[in-house]
């Protein structure tokens, strides 16, 4: 696969219709940056599964969202005490 769909541009989109149909249906993976959708995971640059079984719940593999935002917590939390000393 050369590009995700992420990169592709409006001109590639317009000339490349049937491909483009190809691989969005069904749609089982969303780009979380761009929020895309694709048969695979491969086509997008952030995806998340899709997952119907769980509703309209969306999973991530490797999603270090909750990690960066605990550590910036605990970075402000720590400069915090050490300004009130």
């Amino acid at each position: 696969m050369a590009k995700s769909l992420c990169k592709w541009r409006r001109g590639e989109v317009e000339a490349n219709l049937s491909a483009l149909a190809a691989i969005t249906t069904p749609p089982r993976a969303a780009c979380s940056k761009c929020a895309r959708v694709a048969s695979e995971k491969g086509y997008l640059c952030r995806p998340v599964s899709l997952s119907p079984e769980s509703g309209n719940k969306v999973t991530q593999k490797g999603d270090n969202t909750d990690k960066k935002a605990q550590k910036a917590k605990k970075k402000a939390s720590k400069k915090a005490k050490k300004l009130k000393s």
